[in-house]
């Protein structure tokens, strides 16, 4: 099974460096030893560092079947977007300037790594959402400038547990009104897997995004479409607004926001696809 996806994934980078990516960029586990690459086919040319640290080329090369695909960068800080798209202001006036939440590095996640529920929940939301890596370190940077500090694109799955599931599980009243759980349930523990792949010099506009959550055993499949043409600020924008309040850093990750959510459970799977940049895949465990 699993060589038959990473043969899939070859594929599908294949297909999409020439139709969407000028590079694509990886970061990976091979034997006990983590290394940054660039992927060419369905060959990793390994380099001596992430490539917005002055990373080279070392010469050695390996297989995409013969590693494992770990988040694609190592972030100090995890971005969230709130209202990004356009539905979600139908009936008024869009702020200026972006509204954003913060996750900790602790929250990042690889493809294939299990979402383990906390302990405080039975059920989390999860999101497909376009990515930006950065590859500069930023501040009060204007739009050329941000837009010089965005390495590149990947996919992510911004998750945030549910405020009823709290509720429930805590005792507490269904109906009381909260202004701080909602963004704080988004800290937990692998919250915001994203990757595997980095894809540089690729225009982020009008691509389909996929959220599919299903569980075989139960017969459940939920699936969420919409599109990056909806977006209502730029990916330049999003970064020069940030960087205008506090320091990016390379590596760092901003996800760029969606317009709907849905629910998971321990024992489902999440797969979440943004086109051309292929698909990551988690599920989501119970609490031990």
């Amino acid at each position: 099974m699993k060589r038959i996806i990473l043969l899939f994934i070859g594929f599908m980078i294949v297909a999409q460096s020439g139709a969407w990516a000028e590079d694509i960029y990886c970061r990976y586990k091979l034997i006990d030893a983590v290394h940054y690459g660039k992927v060419e086919g369905q060959i990793i040319h390994e380099w001596s560092a992430a490539p917005w640290n002055g990373g080279v080329e070392t010469g050695h090369t390996v297989p995409l079947d013969n590693v494992k695909f770990l988040h694609p960068s190592e972030p100090t800080i995890i971005i969230g977007i709130s209202g990004s798209y356009k539905e979600a202001w139908e009936g008024k006036t869009p702020f200026k300037t972006i509204r954003w939440f913060l996750k900790p590095p602790t929250s990042a996640a690889s493809p294939g790594e299990a979402i383990e529920l906390p302990a405080a929940l039975d059920e989390l939301q999860v999101e497909t959402e376009l990515v930006v890596i950065i590859g500069k370190t930023v501040k009060n940077a204007d739009l050329e400038e941000a837009k010089e500090a965005i390495f590149g694109y990947t996919i992510g799955n911004d998750i945030v547990g549910s405020v009823d599931s709290y509720h429930k599980l805590a005792g507490e009243p269904a109906d009381q009104v909260e202004t701080l759980l909602g963004p704080a349930l988004k800290h937990g523990d692998k919250f915001s897997p994203y990757g595997p792949f980095i894809y540089r010099g690729v225009d982020w506009r009008n691509r389909e995004r996929v959220l599919v959550v299903k569980n075989e055993e139960k017969g459940k499949k939920e699936i969420y479409r919409h599109n990056t043409s909806n977006m209502i600020f730029p990916p330049e924008k999003i970064v020069s607004d940030l960087s205008r309040v506090f320091t990016l850093n390379p590596g760092d990750v901003i996800m760029t926001g969606t317009t709907a959510a849905l629910p998971a459970h321990a024992g489902d799977v999440m797969e979440v696809s943004v086109e051309g940049l292929g698909t990551i895949i988690n599920s989501v465990v119970a609490s031990k």
